[in-house]
This record gives structure tokens, sequence and C-alpha cells, in this order.
């Protein structure tokens, strides 16, 4: 097997994570940008930029139509894996620091840092519904 350079990011990469398939790889830094390469060749298919703070963490879901981020810029966004475009943002009271979507794709988490003014949280979201469960730690 032979080393992949991919090139892209302009400050440190925070996160890297494949697909269930294993041909796509995403990557987040602290750019304020998420990048999708080909596993094979490590050509970059494209950027998701809409972020205005260090992407701290990202998920994708099982069948990779859907893209989950947490940033510094207190929101986790929903991506469209395919298309590129923000579906959904979700803004918190701190930043965003970690992610998470369920194997079936509708439920998803975040988890906030702690500020000093508000404590971290981690929050539980049903896309399936309006409503959320939040969990406050101290």
């Amino acid at each position: 097997m032979r080393p992949i350079i991919l090139n892209g990011h302009e400050r440190p990469i925070t996160r890297i994570t494949y697909n269930c398939d294993g041909d796509l790889i995403f990557t987040a830094a602290k750019n304020q940008s998420v990048c999708v390469w080909y596993s094979v060749n490590g050509e970059r298919l494209g950027t998701y930029d809409q972020h205005d703070g260090a992407v701290w963490w990202l998920d994708v879901d099982w069948t990779t139509t859907m893209l989950l981020t947490a940033s510094a810029d207190w929101s986790c966004k929903i991506w469209d894996v395919e298309t590129g475009k923000c579906t959904d943002t979700y803004t918190t009271v701190n930043p965003v620091r970690t992610c998470g979507v369920s194997y079936c794709g509708n439920l998803i988490f975040l988890t906030t840092d702690d500020t000093g003014k508000k404590s971290c949280e981690i929050i539980a979201l049903d896309k399936r519904d309006s409503s959320h469960v939040s969990a406050n730690f101290t």
C-alpha cells in the first residue's frame, strides 16, 4: 500500500474519518472547512465551507448521504454529502466540540464546551421530531 498525501487544509487537521464503504475520506481542520477525498488516489472532491470557526469534529451517516460537523463557531451543521449544501444548522450557546449520527441516520448528538459562563451540554436530536432532549453537565 502506498501512502496518499492529502493537501488542502491551511491549518492543523482536527479529525479524519472514512465513510462506511471506505471509498471516501472526510477531513476537518482549524481552517473552518471540511474536505472530502477519494481514498484510492487522494483526489479532493470538494469542500464544505460555511463555518466561521475551527471545525473540531465530523461524522458521516451509514449511507454517506449526510455529513455532520461540529465547530467552534457554536454550531453543528448537517450537509448533503453529494451536493455539498448545508441542509440544517443547530446553534448552541457554547462551541460545539463533537457530534455523531446514529446508524439509522435519524438521531444525532452534539457536545459543547464549558466556557465558564455556561456548562457543557450533551444534546440529542431526533430529525423526525422537532423536540430534542438536552443533558446539562457541570
